[in-house]
């Protein structure tokens, strides 16, 4: 087995540590303006359907839907228990019922 690059009793570097401390920051302060942007397209999509992809279901930003299929798979993800669920927890996402 080949070892780890670090151990646990070796130290983070103090600007790796900053670097990361202002990266989750950013990442928190964004969150609510991708959210924002998110809402505005699902209220443009309240009622039509697209000639080719239907009616839209469920608006999610793009990180956080990379997010949820990286740690729960596409198939979990595009299932109808999942969409009910994103539905019941986020109407304001979720444009026309499923």
């Amino acid at each position: 087995m080949a070892p780890l690059p670090f151990t646990m009793s070796q130290e983070i570097s103090p600007e790796l540590n900053k670097y990361l401390d202002d990266y989750l920051v950013k990442e928190e302060a964004t969150e609510h303006e991708r959210v924002n942007i998110a809402r505005k397209e699902a209220k443009t999509n309240v009622g039509k359907t697209h000639p080719v992809y239907g009616r839209c279901i469920a608006t999610i930003p793009a990180r956080e839907y990379f997010r949820l299929v990286k740690n729960y798979g596409q198939e979990e993800v595009h299932s109808k228990e999942f969409l009910k669920y994103f539905q019941k927890e986020m109407p304001d996402l979720s444009p026309n019922k499923l």
